[in-house]
């Protein structure tokens, strides 16, 4: 067995369980193909409390930041990766893997764990869940917007070449993304890498339970407000336009339970159609989406030539239910338009749109269920799958690194 460290942010338990996944179900899976793992991650104190208890996971090493996130996610994400160096460089020296591999967003700790990749002679992988300076999302004030776009522009590519010149291997998890980056690191081109995001299939195996109910439940998971751009005006006016023309239905907002939120909710009247709940694990939220009668995979406009695929995408098409997705063109676009059985394409806010295409799934049995996934599908987006592929760029970037 060859031995990896691998350094994340959010590792669960913890309050980002969606930041988390890639990373978890790598550590799941890479032992199958001979990797055995060690993480080094964020301590969220009492946060973690509300999941399963930190010392069921003897392999995993978390470091506390004395920056609350509620206060600055970025600042703490920049604290945290000083922080943590010389505990890594402990590590480093005790548990002496073959290899690191790193992830974000947020990037300050990829930066660390490039420079103790290099300090120990060992290589790194990268890997870019989200893109850094070609982020398309743009939310907050107009200051916050132009600090981003200064940052974007003239700080985080100096970051992002040295990345792309150091490390091994680069992982990127969207088509749009791997054509970005390549045109700008044409040089690392060969050490670039595509490799999506996915679903465990094991969640899957339980039969579905569909309960009785009076009206269709729509379901959106995830926050609606108040990141990259989002706002849940479009998707809601779009519902009160339905329930307006006679036809009742419920929808379930699962993940954000936020205070603007619900204010929203009562700014279109839908305090009995619209219900928010905190998050679930991630278990119990997929038996929720294989019940609901339509899946709302929603994204914010862009003009980015990198376009985001939001996570419960893989997920709500391995369930075969319905779905409605209001993203812009692109490739979250692509995936809904090759793998779904039933769904509705928006691509612009627009509530009129919207509600028209919630209709047209209503039309269209929306009930039923596509028990038979595309086997395309299973094979390029099933977690086990990715491990192989990731386990497969770890041995070439040991090859890699070793070659005179």
């Amino acid at each position: 067995m060859k031995k990896a460290l691998l350094v994340t942010y959010d590792f669960p338990p913890c309050s980002a369980p969606g930041a988390a996944m890639r990373t978890e179900k790598l550590a799941q899976y890479l032992p199958e193909f001979g990797w055995d793992v060690a993480v080094l991650c964020r301590d969220e104190g009492r946060a973690q409390n509300r999941g399963e208890p930190a010392a069921a996971r003897p392999e995993v090493v978390r470091i506390r930041t004395p920056i609350s996130p509620r206060l600055s996610y970025q600042l703490g994400a920049w604290v945290w990766a000083r922080r943590m160096l010389p505990r890594a460089r402990a590590l480093l020296r005790e548990a002496r893997p073959d290899l690191v591999y790193a992830s974000g967003p947020p990037f300050p700790h990829v930066l660390s764990a490039v420079r103790l990749a290099g300090e120990a002679g060992i290589p790194v992988v990268v890997d870019f869940r989200d893109a850094w300076s070609l982020d398309p999302h743009s939310s907050g004030g107009r200051i916050k917007q132009a600090a981003k776009r200064g940052l974007c522009r003239w700080v985080y590519p100096r970051f992002e070449q040295w990345i792309f010149e150091s490390a091994d291997a680069i992982i990127l998890n969207t088509p749009s993304m791997r054509r970005a980056y390549a045109a700008r690191f044409d040089r690392a081109e060969p050490r670039l890498h595509l490799v999506p995001n996915g679903f465990d299939d094991g969640d899957f195996q339980e039969p579905v339970k569909i309960p009785p109910r009076e009206r269709p439940l729509l379901l959106y998971c995830g926050r609606l407000s108040s990141v990259g751009g989002r706002s849940p005006e479009a998707l809601l006016r779009g519902v009160r336009a339905v329930i307006d023309a006679g036809r009742p239905i419920d929808l379930l907002i699962l993940g954000d339970d936020s205070a603007a939120l619900r204010r929203y909710v009562r700014r279109f009247g839908l305090q009995g159609s619209v219900r928010t709940r905190a998050s679930l694990s991630n278990r119990e939220a997929i038996r929720t989406m294989r019940a609901a009668d339509i899946l709302i995979v929603y994204q914010a406009p862009s003009r980015s030539e990198v376009t985001p695929v939001a996570g419960k995408t893989f997920e709500y098409l391995r369930s075969g239910r319905p779905i409605l997705a209001v993203v812009p063109p692109g490739d979250n676009a692509d995936l809904v338009r090759r793998y779904a059985a039933v769904y509705a394409l928006v691509t612009t806010e627009d509530p009129a749109s919207v509600a028209a295409g919630i209709r047209d799934l209503l039309n269209r049995a929306a009930r039923a269920v596509s028990t038979t996934p595309d086997p395309e599908f299973l094979e390029t987006y099933a977690r086990r799958h990715i491990a192989e592929r990731v386990a497969a760029i770890f041995y070439a970037a040991l090859d890699r690194h070793t070659a005179p």
